[in-house]
């Protein structure tokens, strides 16, 4: 088989960095190469001779001819170009740049911001052009992967395009190895309760903190044994001093929020933890989480017209509506029927082929 040359574009991110560390376990044949933009202080990736990390200033990187004489060579050369998220205007104005490159070898990695930031947002003048910047790339991309129906469904109509799809969880923080027993380490933040709730999965505003922890308040009484957990370590949300102030004053020390990032491994290990969760999204986000949770038996909530809820039902998954939240944990069988479900349909040897399939052949 011939060796290829795959070159990656993508921002910092844990996203990234265990995707670059999962295609260096299973692909040992082609060369994977990384271009990746740096935008936050706190370091999460190290750069090596098949990482190029890049402090991103859009007019900086526009006058450094060695990088992109360096870029523009690597792209030529690429048999695929995979593109994690489109969200930088210096990655959109390399396509537009050079779109029959990416036509042919280009395959968009969907995030999720690129569509539902300009279905949130008052369409100022400034929206409007970087909207009209964002069509003219996607539009010139001519392979989109996805996991979900819905989600190509939703970026076709949009954008009014047709890319190829390509099917596939992506990253593997979206799928689970259940081949493997992994050994869970207890971490000591989590409190004995009979019922610990998982509030969220960042601290992006979509997680709607404050709204989640009046409803909570509403619902739990003083007699309940229960906890709960709220990431905070991840994502921009000017809020957070006002979250973690009210959730204290409402729920005192059984409020805990998570404030430092964790390794993989003790994510997961404060994950398994979790026996019920409220995401209430309508777009699809914190896929990692939800995937590992349901695996795990959990109770999750989800907002009902979701993609990712509409997808899980359709699996025959049991999802709670946050438009519904009871806190009433499902039942022992559906518990186990869920279980059964994302064994059959997630695993690593899942996202291995899939990758595989699409860094060894033609989209």
């Amino acid at each position: 088989m011939t060796k290829k040359h795959i070159v990656h574009i993508g921002t910092e991110s844990m996203l990234i960095r265990d995707f670059i560390e999962f295609v260096n376990e299973v692909d040992v044949e082609n060369r994977h190469l990384y271009f990746v933009w740096k935008k936050k202080n706190m370091q999460l990736i190290s750069t090596n001779q098949s990482i190029i990390l890049q402090r991103y200033s859009l007019f900086s990187m526009l006058l450094q001819p060695l990088l992109l004489r360096r870029l523009f060579k690597e792209l030529s050369r690429a048999d695929k170009i995979i593109l994690h998220g489109l969200n930088e205007i210096f990655t959109m104005l390399i396509i537009l740049l050079r779109p029959s490159l990416f036509r042919k070898k280009g395959v968009w990695f969907y995030w999720g911001a690129e569509l539902h930031k300009f279905k949130s947002a008052v369409l100022n003048v400034k929206t409007r052009l970087l909207l009209l910047i964002q069509t003219k790339t996607v539009r010139n991309v001519g392979y989109l992967a996805v996991g979900i129906p819905g989600e190509y469904d939703n970026i076709r109509t949009f954008f009014d395009i047709e890319p190829t799809p390509f099917w596939s969880f992506k990253y593997p923080s979206n799928v689970l190895d259940f081949t493997e027993t992994h050994e869970t380490k207890s971490v000591d933040f989590i409190q004995p309760t009979s019922l610990k709730i998982m509030i969220g999965h960042s601290a992006d505003p979509s997680n709607e903190h404050l709204k989640l922890l009046n409803k909570l308040n509403q619902l739990l009484t003083k007699k309940d044994d229960y906890s709960l957990y709220m990431p905070l370590s991840y994502g921009i949300n000017e809020n957070i001093e006002e979250i973690k102030r009210k959730g204290s004053d409402l729920f005192s020390e059984r409020f805990v929020p998570i404030l430092k990032l964790l390794s993989l491994s003790d994510y997961r290990s404060y994950l398994s933890e979790i026996n019920m969760a409220i995401f209430p999204q309508i777009r699809q986000q914190g896929m990692g989480n939800i995937t590992y949770l349901l695996a795990n038996g959990a109770t999750v909530y989800l907002h009902p017209e979701a993609n990712h809820s509409v997808y899980f039902k359709k699996l025959g998954i049991i999802i709670g509506s946050t438009e519904e939240i009871v806190l009433r944990p499902i039942s022992t069988a559906e518990s186990i029927s869920n279980r059964r479900i994302m064994a059959e349909v997630f695993s690593k040897e899942t996202l291995k082929k899939q990758l595989l399939d699409l860094f060894n052949n033609k989209c």
